[in-house]
């Protein structure tokens, strides 16, 4: 951009004074903004946190009326818009609040899961409005600008009457004269008699007159300095040499060995001091031809042949690892980096380096053989577990076949006894008889359970497409068909699907069912809920109902075979149901957890990995 002197001076001096007024005005505005900004989200997030905590417990204990009191303190912040609170067990809303009028200008959102006893039990959002303080620098911001341009308008104009008297006409004489010298007008003298920076550069434009006129006369001794200088250039080379021989030594007194050679005669033509003590050779050894050639090992030769190739790339860089043969016949690893360039008369001459890498493989080697070791530890464990597999097989064969035998022979004369000997035994002893067959009954049902938990354990997995809304619906129908006079409401979530064995997720299905109709029997009406819902994004199933339940401190021992949480003389079953259930969940490679509260029901959820799909 080409200006002249008048509006370039204006321009500089009104920028030079108000740019640096207008962008700390303008920044220090922005950064009152930027700070009502954070102000206002530390606020949003401050309240965000006292409702996560202050809805735990009605969320909890799904009570709505609990939570509202905190909903309306909040809301009584003029900033507040909105306030929602989801409920996860249910899958809507539990409380809402919202002032929409309240929205006057940048609005931000928070959401945040609320969480109790490691479950997430619902969700939290918080709309938040920042119009009443934005409003307010805004127009700040609007009186500064106005404030700016009047300044601007009186200040060019001072400007423009203090540059023309002060500046340009001075300007205008001082042109002349520097023109006259331009044209090697040197005698004339320059006058000036202002005291300011003007005046003070017309003295130095006379001075500069002086001065040229001085100026041929040192071109002379300008031209004896020259020689002073080649002889100083001479002093420079020789320090250069020293400089080379100095930095050669301290490459020799490390560990890098720097080598030269001639690729056509296998030898090296220049190799550092180290090298004697690397093999234990003299030098002159190293410089012998086909040096190379006698020292390194037989089978690394193949590593050398192209870096000692009749044809190079100059630049090409070569690396590799190989052994070379020292004195006694021990053998040296190296590691040896190479490059080709061409000399003055455009040969080939290699050169680089090397180094000993004997200690890092004979720790290569150490760590093949722990490699090795560990190969044959697996080994070794895998046959331990297939043996334990067959051990497990044989314990299976003699639970199913070697002890029912025994125990059929027993109830068999139980049996005899009662029939034949009746009238021979007395009360007590027809009570221990019933009590022995009781028992026998209750030990084959255990190895009857057992079994069916083993072949649970074995059993091949094969997974195909299950509708699974329409296998509870048919397990329904079976388990109420004996109660057909029960009142019930059972809710089945339709068009649910997942990848997975038929007949084992049925089982499982059976035994969760089967367990929330007998703990809701007590119950004028036995509420039964099956469906899915979204967690930490992915699909998790659940069985509710409105049973007996249990306490959650007994979680732990929920899946254990044969573990009772209620009397059996309360509810009858073999304590068996629940932990097939986990076992089928297991062998699908999902996770299956209760939630319950004694005499409030309980809500059974499983997940199936890789079956997260709803139609």
């Amino acid at each position: 951009m080409n200006l002249s002197l008048r509006p370039a001076v204006v321009l500089a001096i009104l920028l030079g004074l108000l740019l640096p007024a207008t962008i700390n005005g303008y920044l220090s505005i922005r950064n009152e903004l930027n700070t009502v900004k954070t102000s206002t989200h530390q606020d949003h997030q401050r309240l965000v946190d006292i409702l996560v905590l202050g809805m735990q417990e009605p969320l909890w204990n799904l009570a709505p009326e609990a939570g509202k009191p905190l909903l309306d303190s909040v809301m009584s912040d003029p900033r507040v818009v909105r306030i929602v609170v989801n409920d996860a067990s249910l899958g809507g809303i539990f409380l809402r609040v919202e002032q929409p009028e309240r929205r006057i200008g940048e609005r931000s959102s928070i959401s945040h899961l609320v969480s109790k006893q490691g479950n997430i039990i619902g969700n939290i959002t918080l709309e938040l409005d920042n119009g009443i303080a934005t409003q307010a620098i805004e127009l700040k911001l609007q009186q500064y600008l106005l404030a700016v341009i009047l300044q601007v308008c009186f200040s060019l104009a001072l400007i423009l009457f203090l540059l023309n008297s002060r500046v340009l006409r001075p300007l205008e004489k001082l042109t002349q004269q520097a023109t006259l010298l331009a044209n090697n007008a040197l005698d004339r003298s320059l006058d000036w008699h202002r005291g300011d920076e003007i005046g003070q550069l017309g003295r130095a434009l006379e001075t500069t007159r002086q001065a040229m006129q001085q100026l041929i006369g040192t071109l002379e001794q300008k031209n004896l300095q020259l020689e002073g200088d080649l002889m100083s250039r001479q002093q420079i080379e020789s320090a250069l040499r020293v400089s080379e021989d100095r930095m050669r030594r301290l490459v020799e007194s490390t560990r890098l060995i720097p080598w030269d050679a001639r690729p056509d005669e296998w030898r090296f033509t220049y190799v550092g001091p180290q090298a004697e003590q690397l093999l234990n050779y003299p030098l002159s050894i190293w410089y012998s031809e086909g040096f190379l050639s006698s020292f390194l090992h037989a089978d690394d030769r193949h590593y050398a042949y192209p870096l000692f190739a009749d044809e190079h790339q100059p630049g090409q860089v070569y690396e590799f690892e190989c052994r070379l043969l020292a004195a006694g016949g021990k053998e040296v690893w190296i590691q040896l980096i190479g490059s080709c360039d061409l000399d003055a008369s455009g040969q080939p001459h290699l050169q680089g380096f090397l180094f000993d890498i004997s200690a890092r493989k004979q720790n290569e080697i150490q760590l093949e053989n722990y490699r090795h070791h560990l190969e044959n530890v697996v080994e070794s464990r895998s046959r331990e577990l297939a043996n334990s597999s067959h051990e497990l097989e044989i314990l299976t064969h003699i639970l199913a076949h070697d002890l029912r035998t025994p125990l059929r022979t027993i109830e068999g004369f139980s049996q005899i006894l009662l029939e034949n000997y009746q009238p021979q035994l007395n009360t007590n002893a027809s009570n221990y008889l019933q009590r022995i067959r009781s028992s026998i009954n209750g030990m084959a049902s255990r190895i009857d359970d057992l079994l069916m938990l083993q072949g649970f354990t074995r059993a091949e997995i094969h997974l195909q497409d299950i509708d699974l809304s329409a296998m509870v619906n048919d397990i329904v129908d079976e388990i109420t068909m004996l109660q057909p006079d029960q009142p019930r409401d059972i809710q089945i979530a339709n068009d649910i699907h997942i990848q997975g064995d038929p007949r084992l997720i049925r089982i499982a299905l059976f035994n969760l069912l089967e367990n929330a109709w007998k703990y809701s029997q007590h119950k004028d009406i036995i509420k039964i809920t099956f469906g899915s819902s979204q967690v930490n994004g992915q699909t998790v199933y659940f069985i509710a109902d409105q049973g007996a339940g249990f306490d959650m401190s007994q979680a732990k021992n929920l899946f254990t075979p044969f573990y009772r949480l209620h009397p059996s003389t309360q509810y009858t079953g073999n304590g068996i149901g629940l932990t097939a259930a986990h076992r089928i969940i297991s062998r699908h490679g999902g996770r299956i957890w209760a939630k319950s509260a004694l005499g409030e029901g309980a809500i059974f959820y499983f997940n199936l990995p890789g079956s997260n799909q709803q139609k």
